[in-house]
């Protein structure tokens, strides 16, 4: 069947198709390697430990809301919505890979990723209490368990990593003590880095920052101790001997005043450098071919690896786009977008399945980093067709339902759980099918640097793509595509990247929505 392709595009030949930028693992050995008994432990352990936390969430919640006065008839109706809420939890943790072992527990990943699914688990709740009769649970139950539900998952599981952190603390008796200047990202990523040394090499004791708002602050313990006019107190003080000054946006008298001020206090001085200095290439083997075919071959295999971008910006920061800031956004936006749009979602579902078509189709795509994932649409062709990839409006293999879905897009609402799961943004580069991908230039393969976006710039210009192919009518499809509209969309993409702004964001949700209604 031909969904994971856009319309009016040709499918090569059938193969096996291998991940895309790194090498082929023989699939026992992975199994072996993400599956072993210490792994599948640690997973179940997780489960138990959640299906409790939901346990005594539903229980409390329920005892609030009776004011601590169950009777034996509210217990047994309370027990069958336990039994749905740890159901859930397995199936929605297992969708979004909350168990998967993707974050550290207790890392702030982890803590977004297990408050989605526990926020969803919270939706089928309310759901289900709000269409069974007689109802279970006074509706206010569902939505008070939630947040004492997110308390006990990712506060225990905070616990836990602060405690191994404590347990796994090195001696530092012999470590350089040290200095930092600059509280700000930078700093704390360095405190962070020496703290999880496992050599114990430096061991910080202060930090001083120009920026008198963050006076008396602690950060993992250490004190802000001042500005850069106390270098000679702090050193004093903390018997420090060596400063180090993580700040990069410092221009450059600045850093000799510091570097100064520290030589006279009897300190050594060392200095972060930029990002672009530390990732410097390894200079291994003759460098990488461009992917992109001569003028006069488009031929194309879909077993051939797209090399991986590089991650930061011109100037060695990280793109502006892939800020926590616009994750955030995505994750919120997205569970939103789930609850208002659960009963339209479990609508189209339902008349897929009557159909007998398939409700789910999963394409390959490849994302961040130039990794491969799975986006999820809803099925619009009949399955298990095998003639040619070209999707006109009048083709007959689309089904009468998916004709409809297509022309509204709605067949494209399952990404928002790519969204929530952090394969894909709401907003940035659509995702490419990896054949195409293997074609970038190395430029235009920055658009694999950022999350692929549920919608974009390039979506809003150019719309619907098969309008501009049946005008064209080009003797080859695919050759137009890639020589006309995919050099133009990947240039609007990029434009994106660079200029980025969650304004920015909110003008392209709002175009998209307002295209779609129209």
């Amino acid at each position: 069947m031909g969904e994971d392709v856009r319309a009016g595009l040709p499918r090569s030949n059938s193969r096996t198709e291998v991940p895309v930028g790194g090498p082929v693992a023989l699939p026992g050995a992975r199994r072996s390697q993400r599956h072993s008994r210490t792994w599948l432990v640690r997973r179940v352990l997780l489960i138990c430990w959640d299906a409790i936390g939901w346990s005594v969430a539903l229980v409390l919640a329920a005892a609030l809301r009776h004011e601590f006065a169950l009777s034996e008839s509210e217990i047994r109706p309370l027990l069958a919505v336990i039994a749905v809420a740890v159901a859930a939890q397995i199936v929605i943790g297992v969708g979004l890979q909350t168990y998967g072992g993707r974050h550290p527990a207790g890392t702030v990943d982890d803590a977004v990723n297990l408050t989605a699914t526990t926020a969803l688990v919270g939706c089928v709740l309310f759901l289900v209490d709000f269409f069974v009769r007689p109802q279970p649970v006074p509706q206010s139950v569902p939505l008070l368990a939630v947040p004492i539900a997110v308390l006990l998952a990712v506060g225990s599981r905070l616990v836990f990593r602060l405690y191994r952190e404590h347990r796994d603390r090195v001696d530092r008796s012999a470590a350089r003590r040290v200095i930092i200047y600059g509280a700000g990202v930078e700093g704390q990523q360095l405190l962070r880095l020496m703290l999880s040394d496992p050599a114990g090499t430096y061991l910080p004791v202060a930090f001083l920052d120009d920026d008198r708002m963050l006076r008396r602050r602690r950060l993992s313990g250490v004190g802000v101790h001042g500005t850069r006019g106390d270098v000679a107190a702090a050193a004093a003080r903390s018997q420090a001997d060596l400063l180090v000054i993580a700040d990069r946006s410092l221009p450059t008298d600045a850093v000799s005043e510091i570097a100064s001020a520290a030589s006279d206090a009897g300190l050594a001085v060392a200095i972060v450098p930029a990002l672009s200095e530390m990732l410097k290439p390894l200079p291994v083997g003759p460098a990488l071919p461009s992917p992109r075919p001569p003028a006069d071959d488009l031929s194309y295999d879909t077993q051939r690896p797209a090399p991986p971008p590089t991650g930061q910006a011109a100037g060695g920061s990280l793109l502006p786009v892939e800020s926590r800031t616009k994750r955030v956004f995505d994750v919120t936006t997205g569970l939103v977008s789930v609850v208002i749009l659960l009963p339209l979602l479990l609508l189209i579902a339902l008349l897929l399945h009557v159909a007998g078509h398939g409700v789910i189709y999963r394409a390959p795509r490849i994302g961040r980093d130039g990794q491969p994932f799975t986006m999820l649409k809803f099925v619009t062709m009949v399955p298990g067709d095998s003639g040619p990839r070209v999707t006109g409006h009048g083709d007959p293999r689309i089904t009468p339902l998916g004709r409809w879905l297509r022309a509204s897009k709605l067949n494209e609402l399952p990404q928002i759980f790519n969204v929530i799961k952090g394969d894909m943004s709401l907003v940035g580069p659509r995702p490419e099918d990896p054949r195409y991908t293997a074609y970038y230039s190395p430029r235009q393969r920055r658009v694999l640097t950022v999350r692929p976006g549920l919608t974009s710039r390039a979506f809003l210009e150019f719309g619907d793509e098969q309008a501009f192919i049946e005008r064209a009518q080009p003797d080859d499809i695919e050759e137009y595509y890639l020589r006309e509209l995919l050099p133009e969309k990947l240039d609007i993409e990029l434009d994106y990247i660079d200029n980025w702004s969650l304004g920015a964001d909110l003008k392209i949700l709002a175009g998209t929505v307002k295209g779609l209604l129209s």
